[in-house]
């Protein structure tokens, strides 16, 4: 990006970037010119389009600049949770987190793997911002699992290649839930949460 929206609040800045996911999602991301999504964003939160612009000149700055907020909001999510409980009911409460956040948010998981590649190619600072972002997810997942696994609760060899597992299957949510498909939140949750905590790392059903 050559410029930024520092001088609006933070508010402001997630309104903005929701408001062109849900364009991206009406339009796909090679839908309309930067100019005709500046206009979008802008009926929407009232935000002036050059601001808009000069923030976010390439379509790929645009859509970075949602995959990076959306992949922060999650992370900062799952890492906040120091709760209380053993850690396959912490592991739950990770999963059903996740599967609420996919929900809401598919057109940011679906552009953070589109421009994955293209940023290791063109923009490796932006590249690795992302690539950290998960690798902390993955360190926290690792962090759980170890817990479990050192109680006994999980049966898992490695605690490191067990979290790498729950993190795809995590990630796998987008690639076919459709919430037109009659099935709700509640019950997705409780899909992979079988299919993590009890198939994925052994912990028995109570």
């Amino acid at each position: 990006m050559t410029a930024d929206l520092t001088h609006h609040d933070a508010q402001t800045l997630d309104r903005t970037l929701n408001a062109a996911a849900r364009s991206f999602a009406r339009h796909g991301l090679h839908g309309p010119d930067m100019a005709s999504v500046a206009r979008e964003v802008a009926g929407e939160t009232g935000l002036d389009p050059a601001d808009f612009r000069r923030a976010f000149p390439t379509r790929l700055d645009l859509a970075c600049a949602i995959a990076l907020h959306s992949a922060r909001r999650l992370v900062r999510d799952q890492l906040a949770d120091r709760g209380p409980g053993a850690p396959h009911k912490r592991l739950e409460r990770l999963v059903r987190r996740h599967i609420d956040h996919c929900r809401h948010h598919r057109t940011e998981e679906d552009l953070r793997r589109t421009v994955l590649p293209t940023l290791r190619a063109v923009h490796p600072g932006r590249h690795r911002e992302l690539a950290e972002l998960r690798q902390s997810y993955r360190d926290h997942l690792r962090t759980v699992v170890a817990d479990g696994t050192a109680q006994g609760r999980f049966r898992v060899a490695d605690p490191g290649a067990a979290a790498g597992t729950v993190l795809e299957a995590l990630e796998s949510v987008v690639n076919w839930y459709d919430p037109e498909d009659g099935l709700t939140a509640a019950e997705l949750g409780d899909v992979y949460t079988d299919l993590i905590v009890h198939h994925h790392l052994g912990a028995p059903r109570d």
